[in-house]
This record gives structure tokens, sequence and C-alpha cells, in this order.
């Protein structure tokens, strides 16, 4: 039963993912979804909280495959920096906006249509996002780079300004235009320079 549960939740956030790159997020049904998918639509509302709750497990997901390229990553280059380690997140992003479907759409940026946002917020009194602190956890805990001064503020900065630079990048270009992936890599590379140089409290 869990098996059948698990590959059911699948076959829909696919068909979510699909509809997205056709439709976008405006467009996007819960009617439609449950076609795609081939289930009724009470099966959609028994897994997700609705249209939104769709979106929020599809960025959810779309975390955990970064998160899987970025191990994937790291374990290939011991010894990584704060600086490297900027460069290799915008790498593998725009990788997944080429290839993953729906990405496009349901990335990690905060400006959303009608104030919407895909990804729960985070735990820390800092107001990090699930996204910051997994990827400050996974970059401390994992990869071994140094802690940084106030890393959840810092973490959900580059995130938002990496979101930007790659928007702009896929705007005129279904690959994403090479200039601006430049631009947004040495970007967020400097700023992690300056924020790894900057001591936390009690370091």
């Amino acid at each position: 039963m869990q098996r059948r549960s698990r590959e059911r939740v699948e076959r829909i956030l696919d068909a979510c993912a699909e509809l997205l790159d056709e439709v976008g997020s405006e467009g996007l049904t819960v009617t439609e979804v449950a076609r795609r998918a081939g289930v009724p639509s009470g099966t959609v509302y028994q897994f997700f909280d609705g249209r939104l709750g769709l979106l929020r497990q599809l960025a959810l997901r779309h975390l955990e495959i970064l998160l899987g390229r970025l191990r994937a990553r790291a374990a290939a280059e011991p010894g990584l920096t704060w600086p490297r380690a900027g460069e290799i997140v915008i790498d593998e992003t725009v990788r997944m906006r080429r290839v993953i479907p729906g990405f496009t759409v349901v990335d990690f940026g905060e400006a959303r249509p009608g104030g919407e946002k895909y990804l729960p917020e985070g735990t820390t009194e800092a107001g990090g996002d699930i996204m910051a602190e997994s990827l400050y956890r996974f970059a401390v805990e994992e990869a071994g780079l140094p802690p940084l001064a106030d890393p959840y503020r810092v973490t959900s900065l580059a995130i938002q300004a990496a979101a930007v630079g790659i928007d702009l990048a896929f705007r005129t270009s279904r690959d994403g235009d090479p200039a601006m992936i430049e631009q947004t890599r040495r970007l967020l590379s400097a700023y992690f320079a300056d924020a790894a140089r900057r001591l936390p409290p009690g370091a």
C-alpha cells in the first residue's frame, strides 16, 4: 500500500511538472493534473493541499534533487571553498533548469504571482527558509565548509540573488544566456568570498 501510494504521488507530481512547462503556474489546475496523471481529482486532494500544495511539494522534490547533485559534486571536489561552492550551485541550478520538467516555473525564488511562496518557512530565528537551512547545513555538515557569520541571512540573500540572475539568463534563451549565467556565477562567488572572511561570533 505504501509503495503504491508513493508511486501515485510521484506520478501526480510528474504530471504537475509537465503541465507547468506547458501552461505555467497560473494555468495549472488540480483537475488537469489529475487527468494527466490518470487519477480522480479526489486522489490529488488525498495527498496534496490543492494546487498550492502540489507546487510546494514539487519545490521540495526539486530541492532534494539539487541536494543530491551537490553531494555528488562535493564528493568529486574535496577541499571546497565557499566561493567555489557558490559557483557549483549556479552550475547545477542551470542544468536542472534545462532538463528537469517544471523547474523553470517552480524553482527557489521568492517573487511569485499573487505572492505565492512555494517552499515553506524555515525554523531559525534569523528567518531562513527551508532551502537556506538545507543548503547551509549541507555545506557545513557534509561538504566541510567553515561556518559563516549570520549564515541563514547570507544564504537566503545568495539564493534570491542567484534566482534573479538565472531568471534573467533564461528570459531570452531556452538554454540560458551564457554571459548572464557567468555574471551570476561571479556575483555569487564574490559574495561568498566576502562572507567567508567574516568570522562567526565566538570564532
